[in-house]
C-alpha cells in the first residue's frame, strides 16, 4: 500500500471507535425501537475498527486506548439505560462488569504507583474479545428474545470472568517482571 492511502487509512479504525463513543452517548436518549440498531452498528464498528488497523497494518497503542474507551463507555451506557428501562435489576451490572471493572483498577492503580507501562502492554486478548462479545450477546438477547435472558447472562457473566481472571494474571506478570528488572538494575 503506497503512503498516501495509508495516510487516509491510519484513520479509519479512530473514526470507528469515535463513532462508537458517540452511539454510546446517544443510546440512552434514543427511542426503545431504535436500540437493536444501535446495538448492531457498534457492534460492527468494533470489528471493523480492529480488522482494518490491523490489516493495513495502522494499529497504535492510543487507537487501543480509545477502542477500549469506546467499548466500556458503550457497554455501561447501554446496561444503564436497560436498568432504567426495567429490563434486569441492576445487581447485574456488577456481574456483567466484572472485566472492565478489573481493566479501570488495574489502570488506576498502575497511574498511582507510577507503573503505567505494565497498564500499556496489556494489549487486547482473545478473553476479552470473548467477554465483550459476550455482551454483545446478552444485548441482543435482552432485547429480541427475553426469555433466554438468564442464560445469556450466565453465559456473558462467565466470558467476563474468565478475562478478569486472563487480565489480571497478565498484568500481575508483567508488574512482577518489571519489580525483578529493577531489582536486578540496582
Amino acid at each position: 500500500m503506497d503512503m498516501k492511502k495509508k495516510g487516509f487509512v491510519r484513520y479509519v479504525p479512530n473514526s470507528l471507535s469515535t463513532g462508537r463513543i458517540f452511539l454510546a452517548c446517544l443510546f440512552p436518549f434514543s427511542p426503545e425501537q431504535w436500540w437493536i440498531w444501535l446495538i448492531l452498528g457498534s457492534g460492527l464498528s468494533d470489528i471493523l475498527d480492529g480488522w482494518v488497523a490491523r490489516h493495513w497494518q495502522v494499529q497504535s497503542w492510543q487507537g487501543g486506548l480509545l477502542d477500549a474507551i469506546a467499548d466500556k463507555l458503550f457497554v455501561l451506557c447501554v446496561l444503564s439505560s436497560f436498568v432504567a428501562a426495567g429490563k434486569f435489576s441492576s445487581w447485574w451490572l456488577l456481574v456483567l462488569l466484572a472485566r472492565d471493572m478489573l481493566v479501570v483498577c488495574t489502570a488506576v492503580y498502575a497511574l498511582t504507583i507510577q507503573s503505567w507501562e505494565s497498564f500499556k502492554k496489556m494489549d487486547a486478548r482473545l478473553s476479552g474479545k470473548a467477554a465483550t462479545f459476550g455482551q454483545f450477546f446478552f444485548f441482543i438477547a435482552v432485547l429480541l428474545f427475553p426469555g433466554g435472558i438468564y442464560p445469556a447472562l450466565v453465559f456473558a457473566a462467565l466470558l467476563s470472568s474468565i478475562a478478569a481472571c486472563d487480565y489480571g494474571w497478565l498484568f500481575l506478570k508483567e508488574f512482577r517482571s518489571r519489580a525483578e528488572k529493577r531489582r536486578s538494575d540496582r
